[in-house]
């Protein structure tokens, strides 16, 4: 594989012949706050490089299991998991979600042929009664770039699709450990213990693993949209020598 062959392959998606950017390659020109400091924490590039990894790692197995809730399938016991998806279940129940055709609706791949940039929604769900796109986090908050990706993917759903979703969520995943004095809480997803919160000079005493939720809905879709396209033109600024190199790419097809 040719080094132009494998950025293809790395940051987008080859649909009926045409190669366009991916959602989330672009967004990843935005670099927030929250990265910034997380990258300040630690020691070298490599350390951050790892720790990223192994939490990609836990949160693709944490989205797997998920997706196979939402499909009725039976769903392999990972105690590593377990919390998460416990908290999951509740949420589920509380809001009513309905994943109507999981067949369909479940990473979704979505296309705007418009600005010719592709995506995978998560699931496209129908949650309290209103139909929308939703996305679903297992890092530690949720950042301003989930704005972004989620326009993209209404805009991309919605251009391609006849019934149209109304709205987009982000759903956060998360467990941790708390102290039983200070109430620190403790992850341990990226393979290492990281403490927050509570008392600095704490002999800490940690509970059992327990699940939570964040559950958003965002807003102002318009602004979202045109910040994402703007991103969009940046990145592809930022990598114009290589693309321009992609005899497929769909802007020049």
């Amino acid at each position: 594989m040719t080094p132009i062959e494998r950025r293809k392959e790395k940051y987008g998606y080859e649909i009926d012949g045409l190669w366009m950017p991916r959602v989330t390659a672009i967004t990843s020109i935005v670099l927030t706050d929250h990265l910034l400091h997380y990258y300040a924490r630690h020691r070298s590039f490599s350390d951050v490089r790892e720790r990223l990894l192994n939490s990609a790692r836990w949160g693709t197995r944490l989205h797997e299991a998920i997706a196979n809730i939402l499909r009725g399938e039976k769903c392999t016991e990972d105690p590593e998991i377990a919390p998460s998806l416990e908290s999951f279940l509740q949420w589920k129940n509380e809001y009513k979600v309905k994943v109507l055709s999981p067949k369909d609706s479940i990473e979704k791949r979505v296309v705007d042929r418009e600005f010719w940039y592709a995506g995978t929604v998560d699931v496209i769900a129908e949650i309290n009664g209103v139909r929308g796109v939703l996305d679903i986090k297992t890092g530690n908050g949720i950042w301003e770039t989930y704005s972004l990706q989620t326009a993209a993917y209404l805009r991309a759903y919605n251009l391609q699709e006849k019934k149209k979703c109304e709205t987009r969520w982000i759903l956060r995943v998360d467990q941790y450990r708390e102290c039983l004095g200070c109430l620190a809480q403790k992850r341990e997803k990226d393979g290492r213990a990281s403490v927050r919160g509570g008392k600095r000079f704490c002999n800490h005493q940690w509970g059992p693993a327990v699940g939570a939720t964040e559950f958003q809905r965002l807003d102002n879709e318009k602004e979202d949209v045109e910040a994402f396209l703007a991103a969009q033109e940046l990145w592809e600024w930022c990598n114009r020598d290589w693309i321009s190199r992609i005899p497929n790419h769909a802007k020049r097809a």
